[in-house]
């Protein structure tokens, strides 16, 4: 970029953070891309809850030797105007800002307006008529779909819900297309593309800017058939998988290597759903580890890392993890629908049942070539896509379009 740009970013939630969270650290290479490239950036972000001086003051000195030239903060009740009560009377709109602040942002006259996320999109478009650029995780009205799916598969209860979640399956996708339309979208999931398309809004696919990998070790493999299922634990995809594993993959195992015969390794940052713990306590193989700091010798003292997840919507920042770090993969096909980099055979594996996971899993116990082949080939990709330098390139054309 030669031309020196005053670029106003707009963001929701928790403030742009190096190293936690996931969208958080995404969002904080993109701001920090933006600043090396010479841009005047302004930050205006809205929250649900009072975000102190301090956090304000750790978040712009995390920028070396480069400068926010301001921090909005806008502390708002809820992000969106309706709930359980009034849904089906209400359109889903953002809820709206005060006139004061839309013409306090609104005199800033940035060149140009980048939203992150949906939400912030809506609030941006509260603000100004220019189109703006935006970048989509996961789509709402496709995980609102695939939450009530998950549920209703391990509590037939759920079925009762079954119309009101299409009601709002349908408002969210009135208000993703009232709120795109004719702006800039770029999408950090290849299946956000068709879902957009189908409601006819044009988006195109980059991979997002991935650090949270770790260094190769040589560490001994386990004698048993060895297995790391890690995650936060409570989001969709944590939901799907976890469910796919249990009723899926275990007995698969059992009946390959017998009822003592291999090991299942579960990690995560959150607190497992009580529904699964009670059925994972039955299962003497699984072994909950609750969060694990040093992730790396474990994942890199097993034979694989399992990725069931079924469910076709986002790209697993997880997986991406796994790529980086030479972990050997084997994840359900549908996972590749959000992450068009997973070749199988190459490097990774995919299975489309229970039993090609098996297949793959006793594949990869038995010939250690090929853990590593397929973890190289893996470390290969993610150092073409989804490395930082790589992937703020393909950003960077975009912004500047």
């Amino acid at each position: 970029m030669s031309k020196i740009n005053k670029i106003l970013v707009v963001a929701t939630g928790d403030l742009p953070n190096k190293s936690e969270g996931a969208s958080t650290t995404v969002f904080y290479h993109f701001i920090n891309y933006l600043l090396k490239k010479k841009n005047n950036i302004y930050l205006f972000s809205i929250s649900q809850k009072k975000i102190n001086n301090k956090v304000k003051k750790k978040f712009l000195n995390s920028f070396k030797n480069q400068n926010i030239k301001s921090l909005y903060t806008y502390n708002i009740k809820n992000y969106y105007n309706f709930n359980k009560f009034n849904f089906l009377f209400r359109r889903i709109e953002t809820s709206k800002l005060d006139k004061i602040t839309i013409k306090k942002i609104y005199n800033l006259k940035p060149d140009k307006v980048f939203a992150l996320d949906i939400a912030a999109a809506s609030f941006a478009k509260q603000i100004f008529s220019k189109k703006i650029f935006i970048w989509l995780g996961d789509l709402n009205f496709s995980t609102t779909w695939y939450h009530f799916y998950y549920n209703f598969k391990n509590n037939y209860k759920y079925f009762l819900y079954y119309f009101f979640v299409k009601i709002i399956v349908k408002k969210w996708k009135y208000f993703y297309k009232k709120t795109l339309l004719n702006n800039l979208c770029v999408s950090g999931s290849n299946a956000n593309v068709n879902e957009l398309k189908n409601i006819g809004i044009k988006s195109i696919y980059q991979p997002y800017p991935w650090t949270k990998v770790y260094k190769k070790i040589n560490q001994k493999k386990k004698n048993k058939p060895s297995f790391l299922f890690f995650g936060n634990l409570v989001g969709l995809g944590s939901k799907s998988a976890m469910n796919y594993l249990i009723k899926n993959i275990y007995p698969n195992y059992e009946s390959i290597w017998g009822k003592n015969g291999f090991k299942i390794y579960i990690c995560g940052t959150y607190k497992l759903d009580e529904n699964f713990k009670r059925k994972i306590k039955k299962l003497k193989n699984i072994k909950l580890m609750g969060y694990v700091y040093n992730l790396n010798t474990l994942a890199s003292s097993c034979h694989a890392c399992l990725f069931p997840i079924d469910v076709p919507v986002g790209n697993r920042s997880r997986i991406v993890t796994a790529m980086g770090s030479g972990w050997p993969i084997i994840a359900h096909e549908n996972v590749a629908i959000g992450n068009p980099s997973l070749i199988s055979g190459f490097n990774c594996y995919l299975a489309k049942n229970n039993h090609e996971f098996g297949l793959y899993s006793k594949l990869l116990y038995d010939k250690k070539y090929l853990c590593k082949k397929i973890s190289l080939n893996a470390f290969n990709t993610y150092k073409s896509t989804f490395n930082l330098k790589k992937s703020l390139i393909k950003f960077g054309k975009f912004i500047n379009e």
